[in-house]
């Protein structure tokens, strides 16, 4: 198999202020450098923060929206608005969430926005004698917020993984169970590290250990 050098790019990971750069070559060319890359429609970045991938969700979310209220100005109902959005816009929101929800709590409001918009849309046009506050809102048209479902996608993957529907032995190694001595009634599930944060797997892990109603949610599939 022969390599596309203008195609192939060279990314390095790390946090640090001063990171290793290493000139690579490929059939005596020089491959190019870059701090993002798109891998399988998610946008990485050199420091993982994820900035360039919300910027590129909102801006095709927003635009779709636009579309959509476009098309549906004259003969739209709200079950063709609850399907237009969910197929065309909620979906790409939490497309390989698990992977990027370590983003900023700006981003996870920047993103927020694009929910916000839906329901704005919705209440003006089906319920326009009602004022508008976006909690409210989620509760008449039986919403959650797209941070607390992607934390539940977190809890979802995770569930998957411990009972082997999914293969991802990384993360099996990073997450550890509690093994009592002895059986204590309130004692934790899993071995949380507290230490790290912005971290999709420990909000995965402290949300499994809420309460029950997290696993009623996750046994409706995320509706």
């Amino acid at each position: 198999m022969k390599l596309n050098v203008n195609k192939t790019k060279v990314i390095t990971f790390s946090r640090k202020t001063n990171s290793l750069i290493y000139a690579y070559k490929l059939f005596h060319f020089t491959v190019t450098l870059t701090h993002s890359v798109k891998d399988l429609g998610v946008y990485l970045e050199s420091k993982l923060h994820f900035h360039n991938h919300v910027n590129f969700i909102f801006s095709y979310c927003v635009k779709m929206l636009g579309t959509i209220r476009s098309i549906t100005f004259n003969y739209s109902t709200l079950g063709c608005m609850f399907i237009l959005y969910f197929t065309l816009v909620r979906s790409k929101v939490e497309y390989a969430s698990v992977v990027w929800n370590s983003i900023t709590s700006t981003d996870a409001n920047k993103l927020e926005r694009i929910q916000q918009k839906f329901t704005a849309l919705c209440f003006k046009r089906f319920f326009p004698q009602v004022d508008y506050r976006y909690d409210f809102a989620l509760e008449q048209l039986k919403l959650h917020t797209l941070q607390k479902r992607r934390y539940h996608l977190d809890a979802l993957f995770l569930i998957q993984v411990y009972r082997g529907s999914v293969l991802c032995p990384s993360a099996l190694e990073i997450v550890g169970l509690r093994v009592p001595v002895r059986y204590i009634r309130d004692l934790p599930l899993f071995n949380v590290c507290y230490a790290v944060k912005n971290s999709p797997l420990l909000d995965a892990l402290l949300l499994l250990m809420l309460s029950v109603d997290t696993f009623t949610f996750l046994d409706q599939k995320l509706c």
